[in-house]
């Protein structure tokens, strides 16, 4: 930034003069943060508040629109599925109709997390505001970085897991493009954990959270994508289940077609045995009212924070995009 005095000085007076003036345009930046800072703490604690655990909750619609692999609706209140209804008709598995149990809820791991990181980015505001030096430029710059990847984690939570990518618009396709695409836009991830593709064989969802009782031949899991849900259900096989004689007759004439996916050929441990996932169907929810309301908010405060830090730095004379 170049700064300039008026009127001219002496090469000897220029550069305190110059430095008088940084100073003066940086004492009134960081006085006009602190009025940023307290609107960033209200659009957080609205963010928080979309998100508490309040009825009667948000009824989303699962649908595949080409395809009866999956139908159903779940309603979630705050960060649990409280209840809801699945009807499945996959091409490997009997048909079944699953209701979620009121008494033992599904919990989603990424709004709980979501939860735990608006709180962190609270208490990092009211740190910035009031309890180290307001007129520190030094410390106001690391807060506003640590705030601004707070924010980025949050925003990645409600956009979900992209181990895999693929456009949206064959989220919710027919049968045969849910089940044979290959393509995961969660990363196969079980109720909202992120990582690699075997996270969903780490926390499976109980049983008894279902009636009828979810069977072992299924794995259901739900996570978040773009302010919506992800529901992915697979059809396992123990990998000690050898084909019999007629199966292997089928595979081999072309009576049967293998279903392709992108876990077709892998081997995961779920609940203590080793499986193979025979096939893999997911849909996405309808969007999430309230979902979308934090991702908007988020996203404004995002670049309001990304914004101030700019800003700071330029005055500062720190070169842009370097870290604190």
């Amino acid at each position: 930034m170049a700064t300039s005095v008026w009127p001219p000085l002496p090469v000897n007076e220029l550069k305190a003069a110059e430095d008088e003036s940084t100073e003066r345009e940086l004492s009134w930046l960081l006085d006009s943060l602190q009025e940023t800072l307290a609107s960033l703490k209200t659009g957080l604690e609205e963010c928080y508040a979309l998100l508490a655990p309040i009825e009667p909750g948000s009824t989303l619609v699962l649908s595949s629109p080409r395809s009866e692999s999956i139908k159903g609706h779940i309603t979630r209140i705050g960060s649990r599925i409280v209840k809801g209804t699945v009807h499945l008709k996959l091409k490997t598995h009997p048909p079944l109709v699953l209701s979620l149990s009121s008494t033992d809820p599904l919990v989603l791991t990424p709004l709980s997390s979501l939860r735990t990181l608006l709180n962190q980015a609270l208490d990092c505001v009211d740190i910035t505001r009031w309890t180290g030096d307001r007129h520190s430029a030094p410390f106001i710059s690391s807060q506003l970085l640590l705030l601004h990847g707070i924010l980025l984690e949050a925003l990645s939570l409600l956009k979900g897991n992209t181990f895999h990518t693929h456009p949206a618009s064959t989220s919710a396709n027919s049968s045969s493009t849910e089940s044979s695409s290959g393509v995961d836009r969660s990363g196969g991830l079980g109720l909202g954990a992120s990582g690699g593709r075997d996270e969903w064989t780490k926390d499976p969802p109980s049983p008894t959270s279902f009636t009828p009782a979810l069977p072992s031949t299924l794995a259901l899991n739900l996570d978040l994508s773009d302010s919506s849900l992800l529901l992915t259900i697979r059809v396992l096989e123990p990998t000690s289940q050898t084909p019999n004689t007629f199966t292997r007759f089928a595979a081999l004439t072309g009576m049967t077609r293998r279903l392709e996916h992108d876990e077709m050929d892998a081997v995961f441990t779920y609940r203590g045995e080793e499986v193979r996932v025979r096939e893999k169907v997911r849909v996405e929810s309808s969007a999430d009212p309230s979902l979308l309301s934090v991702g908007a908010k988020l996203g404004q405060i995002e670049r309001v924070v990304e914004s101030c830090r700019g800003g700071l730095g330029v005055v500062i004379g720190k070169p842009e995009g370097e870290e604190d």
